[in-house]
């Protein structure tokens, strides 16, 4: 097993707490430039943030398998607006993984399920002005998960259809090249088809392609973890992972990217689980450039832009707010 990985899952393992959430706007934090504000503290492994069109926000709870609503100010509603059966543990990557809504306000989500484990993506809310589910409405039945390098993002294309990474399951790297299985590949799927839809390969050969987003201009951008041969690295989700750019650094894995957030067309916010920090990464000419400044401090497991322009950043114990609009121009 790859270093790296060891080093995930024994922070990981530390990083739980219990389930409780409270939250508060009194909590304004100076941690070098720029300012946060905590919206949420005592939180339950908070990833998968979005951004929701009211100026709200929702979270998924990766061991609980709750997605928890942050009214626009800021206050954590205090019952879930779902919960999934999901077998996420603390010492691995199970669990709630993936929320993504569609253009008709549709909420759909990513877990590994607990009764088998295998990784799945249903309906979890239902259309505007729709009925309410009582069950999910499964998308898709995956691959049985691993603990480490499931992938499971998912973001919704400007195409219509869903897009979510498999990493490589701890499996036999060679599989990247194996169309039929969705190993080390970002796949798409029908947001109305069957549980048995078979995916449609966007591209392949990542390792554990988690960080993913769309920018501005309808372009799919990846930062990729590393393997137990291989760099991290960013690059267009479209095209094969051995065109992307390795990110750098002196330490290979030192970044372990958790989160691309779309700031604008033309920049990225990258967050790692072990930098703990959103880097900004210029697009220029259609290439990335390598992290430089610090868009936000304290970003380990999710990320995103509000409707104000804001960006939201999580860590396994806290969600919190970046005080004022965008990021930095360099």
């Amino acid at each position: 097993m790859a270093a790296r990985r060891f080093v995930l899952q024994v922070v990981g393992a530390l990083a739980i707490i219990a389930a409780t959430a409270s939250c508060g706007q009194d909590q304004t934090v100076g941690i070098g430039s720029p300012k946060t504000t905590v919206l949420v503290a005592d939180a339950a492994f908070p990833v998968a943030l979005t951004a929701e069109a009211d100026g709200s926000l929702l979270y998924a709870e990766r061991l609980t398998g709750r997605i928890r609503h942050v009214r626009a100010d800021g206050t954590l509603d205090p019952d879930p607006v779902a919960t999934v059966a999901t077998n996420g543990a603390d010492d691995d990557q199970r669990g709630l993984l993936g929320l993504v809504r569609d253009p008709s306000g549709r909420l759909f989500a990513t877990w590994t399920r607990a009764e088998d484990g295998r990784i799945v993506v249903g309906e979890i809310q239902p259309a505007v002005g729709q009925p309410s589910l009582a069950t999910p409405r499964l998308v898709w039945v995956g691959p049985e998960s691993a603990q480490l390098a499931n992938g499971g993002h998912l973001a919704f294309s400007p195409g219509g259809r869903l897009v979510i990474g498999i990493g490589d399951l701890l499996a036999d790297r060679s599989l990247a090249d194996d169309p039929t299985v969705p190993n080390r590949k970002l796949l798409t799927l029908a947001p109305d088809g069957p549980p048995t839809q078979v995916p449609q390969i966007l591209s392949i050969g990542w390792n554990n392609p988690f960080a993913f987003t769309f920018s501005r201009d309808g372009v799919l951008w990846v930062a990729d973890n590393t393997g137990a041969d291989g760099p991290e690295r960013i690059g267009r989700g479209d095209q094969p992972a051995d065109q992307a750019r390795a990110l750098g650094g002196p330490v290979t894995g030192a970044i372990a990217p958790s989160v691309l957030v779309a700031i604008d067309d033309t920049r990225l916010g990258l967050c790692g689980f072990l930098s703990g920090r959103m880097q900004l990464v210029r697009i220029s000419d259609g290439r990335p450039a390598a992290p430089s400044a610090t868009v936000a401090d304290s970003c380990s497991t999710g990320g995103t832009q509000l409707t104000d322009g804001r960006i939201v950043t999580a860590t396994p114990t806290e969600v919190r707010v970046r005080d004022g609009v965008g990021a930095p121009g360099s």
